[in-house]
């Protein structure tokens, strides 16, 4: 009887809950460091126009040069650049290191900037609904000294790198730097392209370690969230490909590529009106919070168990219009039913969370 009495329990909360569900058509956290297929120069692109498989295309073959000197070439598995990544947090409370994994990939070769670096990370075949975003995270080794440089690109036809002809997005790499010391002033220091569609990590202030964490005394990034929104691609087949290629700074490493879209699953839309969801979900280890704020306002996020109890609550401040993140460390909750709450200026959006 108290079985099924926690059964009633949990399906009124998640029914009764209004909130917005998103369907998940792609999605890597990069944590299988045998995901993808390793391509070189050698051995192209397949140029296949459903392909299932993720690749990561080597085309120039630059080695390192690095201090280490033990990069490999192309995209290959690390830890995340700044410490705030390699912990999960909930809501406030740090927990021990995790097994966070990103992608990296290399820049140093000293061969110049007449050599740039020309490597691919390249998603499956994704065919697109009618309103569907592409998430990812970045963060490079260093800025604005040595700061690497990334497109994203879109191909409507195969994989093959000659079709990625859209571009949806543009980060900037360091084209030239002061003789001298300090090297954080981002006015003293020349990047390209410019323009502004472009961005440049950290110029904005936000998601960077304080100086003096790497040599000489730039910052190192922390892993910044993107998205892009892919409507004028709908009901089409596409791929979505990373390309870096910067010319001879360092590094820079890629988390967490989605795309997803609106559904209506059946849970009855928030008076709020914020997009709120929880990837993966169920989840195990660790969970995502993706919300979306229509304008400026204060945000509380809290978690409660299947009886309605706060398990743990977090004041964000004052956070600006559009898409924000968040970790839930799932691992330090127990099996059951939860229920994620985003509390604004306009009111609370609730969505569930399973954790297995």
């Amino acid at each position: 009887m108290k079985k099924l009495y926690t059964l009633v329990v949990a399906s009124l909360l998640l029914f009764n809950l209004k909130s917005k569900a998103q369907d998940t058509l792609l999605f890597s956290d990069f944590e299988l460091t045998s995901f993808y297929s390793h391509l070189d120069s050698a051995s192209l692109l397949p140029g296949n126009s459903t392909d299932t498989m993720w690749y990561s295309f080597d085309a120039d073959n630059h080695a390192d040069a690095s201090t280490n000197a033990n990069r490999p070439m192309g995209f290959f598995a690390i830890q995340p650049i700044s410490p705030v990544d390699q912990y999960e947090t909930v809501y406030g409370t740090t927990g021990a290191p995790d097994t966070n994994t990103v992608l990296g990939c290399n820049s140093w070769t000293n061969l110049g900037d007449s050599n740039p670096e020309n490597n691919w990370l390249v998603t499956p075949s994704v065919v697109l609904g009618s309103h569907d975003t592409l998430f990812w995270k970045s963060a490079s080794l260093q800025t604005p000294r040595y700061l690497d440089g990334y497109e994203v690109l879109l191909s409507t036809q195969t994989n093959d790198a000659a079709d990625f002809t859209h571009s949806l997005f543009r980060a900037a790499e360091m084209t030239g730097s002061p003789a001298t010391d300090p090297d954080t002033v981002f006015a003293d220091f020349t990047f390209a392209p410019t323009g502004v569609s472009v961005f440049v990590h950290g110029q904005d202030g936000t998601y960077i370690d304080p100086a003096g964490t790497t040599a000489p005394v730039s910052h190192r990034c922390r892993l910044h969230p993107f998205s892009v929104a892919l409507d004028a691609y709908a009901g089409q087949n596409v791929f979505i490909a990373f390309h870096h290629n910067t010319a001879d700074d360092n590094m820079i490493s890629f988390d967490d590529v989605m795309i997803r879209g609106t559904l209506d699953a059946g849970i009855t839309e928030n008076a709020n009106n914020i997009s709120l969801n929880v990837f993966p979900n169920p989840a195990t280890e660790n969970a995502q919070v993706n919300y979306t704020l229509s304008s400026e306002t204060s945000v509380i996020l809290s978690i409660y168990d299947v009886t309605g109890k706060l398990i743990s609550s977090e004041n964000k401040g004052s956070l600006s219009q559009g898409r924000h993140f968040a970790n839930i460390n799932t691992a330090l909750l127990a099996k059951g039913f939860y229920s994620v709450s985003v509390q604004t200026n306009n009111g609370r959006s609730i969505t569930k969370l399973i954790v297995q």
